[in-house]
């Protein structure tokens, strides 16, 4: 998940950095006009202490509850009374064995009109822990190397020599651009709460935080209600299955009056 470039965007500006599914309400921004803001509120619920955070390897974090298999998206903006469908992104997931580990191997495909964005990622599948991220579109590209506390890589567009990146970082973090395969290992339950620190090779080392505010029933299964939040002024609700552990919607407000919604479909 990456950095939500919420107070940047620009109608027929192009989304920069790596994919996410957050990042995905950047880049249809323009489709309902303006900047994209998010409504109040604008922090993490408040609660006598802090969030417990979690690291890589942390033993409430299991990769065994992310299944593999391809899930597919419909992306629907609304403003006042309009519905404007604005794109599809397909989410493959993999489990594969290499020499010493089992990883996750994940590619998103983000489809609008003509417009295609690709990002792929490798992830330690027990601890979740980043190993490598690549993203590519039509302006910008991304490579990103993973060791602990290390980030090695490059990012910028496509016609011009790209920037390194070598930073070495004071924690282990996770990957930004998959922070919902984080969410989908954790332990949900009604009242739990979290914040686990990743990079965004824009933003560098940032902290997210989750809280369950309860459950519902969406297309049919038992999903939690989630607070995602990003940052000040940065959040989206996201839904997911008790059962199946997936995404099943997420939603994101981009003004007073517009919205992004996502959707499982099958």
């Amino acid at each position: 998940m990456h950095r939500f470039r919420m107070s940047s965007v620009r109608a027929g500006r192009a989304w920069r950095g790596p994919a996410s599914l957050l990042a995905i309400a950047t880049w249809c921004a323009p489709v309902v006009g303006g900047h994209a803001q998010v409504a109040p509120p604008a922090s993490p619920p408040a609660a006598s202490a802090p969030a417990p955070l979690v690291l890589p390897g942390d033993s409430t974090v299991r990769g065994s509850r992310i299944a593999a298999g391809t899930v597919r998206y419909a992306l629907t903006a609304y403003r006042d009374a309009d519905e404007i469908p604005v794109g599809r992104l397909a989410d493959e997931i993999r489990i594969d064995t290499v020499p010493g580990a089992v990883l996750l191997r994940r590619v998103q495909r983000l489809q609008r009109g003509t417009m295609e964005l690709i990002d792929s990622t490798r992830t330690d599948f027990a601890t979740l822990a980043p190993r490598w991220h690549r993203s590519l579109q039509a302006t910008r590209r991304a490579v990103l190397e993973f060791g602990g506390r290390r980030v090695k890589g490059s990012v910028g567009p496509n016609d011009v020599p790209p920037v390194p990146i070598d930073t070495t970082l004071p924690v282990p973090v996770f990957d930004s651009g998959n922070w919902d395969l984080l969410v989908r290992a954790l332990p949900l339950e009604k009242g739990f709460t979290a914040r686990f620190p990743v990079y965004d090779p824009d933003a560098g080392l940032r902290e997210y935080h989750v809280a369950v505010t309860g459950s519902t029933t969406v297309q049919g299964e038992e999903a939690y209600v989630v607070l995602f939040t990003l940052g000040k002024g940065r959040e989206s609700v996201v839904w997911i299955g008790k059962q199946s552990h997936d995404l099943l919607q997420m939603e994101t407000m981009l003004g007073p009056t517009a919205l992004l919604r996502q959707v499982r479909v099958r």
